[in-house]
């Protein structure tokens, strides 16, 4: 008996973790506590009631997923068919003039033939007429005649490439943020700094000026730096004016500068190679895919997201696209009449911060200049006619979706919408050369006097 009792000492039970008064006899293997029997059951019941909850939230938000889903689909499908309906009628307007067109060739001969009857009829009727008239008459009907015959083949319709159906509209989803109100909430501020980019701020002296030597006007501006040519250099430099770093510059005239962000590196155009630049690696790579002695000589480059674009120097210039990811292939080259007229000299070409559009200026020497807002398939969506001036104009694209544009060594600058239509025209102190923007807010200003300036806006 007293072995019995002294083993039963030996073997007490384990108190409960929440009532520290029952004997412990089960064990949760979620929370991994000890219950009596009573607290057991009760956190079971816990359980349950969590349970329920999640799924009275799963079958309100299921619902609220159906609702939203079917209002969604309805309100996009109806966004698609209004783009169906507006390029309905633009290809139809596109061949209602061209079907005019071709009622317009068809006519010059009538037209002809109805001259020579109106100077026969009156001469003949005077007997005012002799053997020079009768041949002149007969070859001008023969000529009437061989063109009539010929007509079928001397109407040539000129549509340009075939059009890219799978990119004339595409449906993607945007990338969930996490955070979703502070999320908006940092969005809606960042739109309205950007809207209150003012030409006007541009009256108050500059933050800070860079004096640089040299007339290559070439610049371009990331988040962080700005990079500019100045001579034989390229020359790095912050938000603050501070020099950074300058590297040797080895190679032909810099034609343009852009950065990617797609790459993290400046990309440098000459007018017959294209280099990448590395800041943190100060190291200048050759991108021989695109670089071309024996091409027209390049002028501008632009870039978003891992599309680049590079114009020619000449009438007629051509746009080549490329891809930067893996290999970098030319997915397209655009020719005259589509990437211009073929009288025409593409100036400036800068795709918009999102590269949802194409900015482009384009001049006829001693005619006019022109700026162009168009899709990413090179249609024209609207058109803003300059008067004719020597340099042409170049551009700046802002991130809200506006354009700043403006002649070499001129004061003017322009700033065009997102639609294309001029917004607000400012008159600078100085004759500007080139713009660019470090980050959303730093405007940078190449004058004409070999001056950068600085203004925060």
């Amino acid at each position: 008996m007293a072995s019995f009792a002294k083993e039963k000492n030996l073997t007490t039970p384990r108190k409960c973790n929440i009532c520290q008064k029952g004997a412990a006899i089960s064990l949760c293997s979620g929370c991994e506590q000890m219950f009596c029997r009573k607290d057991f059951n009760e956190h079971r019941q816990q359980l349950s009631t969590q349970l329920d909850i999640i799924i009275r939230e799963h079958d309100f938000v299921k619902q609220s997923v159906d609702q939203t889903c079917e209002v969604t689909t309805s309100k996009v499908f109806d966004e698609i068919e209004k783009w169906e309906m507006e390029w309905m009628n633009k290809l139809k307007m596109a061949a209602d003039r061209a079907r005019q067109e071709v009622r317009n060739i068809v006519a010059e001969s009538k037209k002809q033939l109805k001259r020579i009857t109106d100077e026969i009829r009156p001469r003949m009727a005077d007997e005012d007429y002799v053997e020079y008239d009768l041949d002149r008459w007969m070859n001008e009907i023969k000529q009437v005649n061989a063109d009539m015959q010929a007509m079928s083949s001397m109407i040539v319709i000129e549509s340009g490439h075939e059009c890219e159906w799978k990119r004339m509209i595409k449906v993607r989803k945007l990338e969930p943020q996490s955070h979703v109100y502070k999320s908006q909430k940092r969005s809606e501020k960042r739109i309205n700094e950007v809207k209150q980019l003012d030409l006007n701020k541009l009256k108050v002296r500059p933050q800070r000026r860079i004096k640089v030597d040299g007339d290559y006007w070439a610049i371009a501006a990331s988040e962080r730096d700005l990079l500019y040519c100045d001579k034989d250099t390229l020359c790095l430099t912050d938000r603050t004016g501070h020099k950074t770093n300058a590297l040797q510059w080895g190679e032909d005239c810099v034609s343009d500068i852009c950065w990617s962000s797609f790459l993290d590196r400046f990309l440098i155009l000459t007018s017959t190679t294209l280099h990448s630049l590395n800041v943190q690696r100060s190291e200048v790579t050759q991108i021989k895919q695109v670089s071309d002695k024996k091409k027209a000589d390049f002028l501008r480059c632009t870039c978003a997201n891992q599309t680049l674009l590079v114009s020619t120097s000449e009438n007629g210039s051509v746009v080549e696209e490329w891809d930067m990811s893996g290999e970098w292939r030319m997915m397209r080259r655009w020719q005259p009449p589509v990437s211009c007229q073929q009288n025409e000299w593409i100036m400036s070409i800068l795709l918009s911060c999102d590269g949802s559009h194409i900015g482009v200026t384009v001049l006829v020497v001693g005619q006019y200049n022109q700026f162009h807002v168009r899709d990413r398939s090179k249609n024209i969506l609207n058109t803003i006619t300059f008067p004719w001036l020597e340099y042409g104009y170049v551009l700046l694209s802002v991130p809200n979706g506006q354009w700043l544009t403006h002649e070499p060594k001129n004061k003017q600058l322009q700033i065009i919408d997102r639609d294309g239509k001029l917004e607000q025209t400012f008159t600078y102190d100085k004759g500007v050369n080139r713009t660019t923007l470090i980050g959303q807010r730093c405007l940078v200003i190449r004058t004409d006097d070999n001056e950068l300036c600085f203004h925060d806006l």
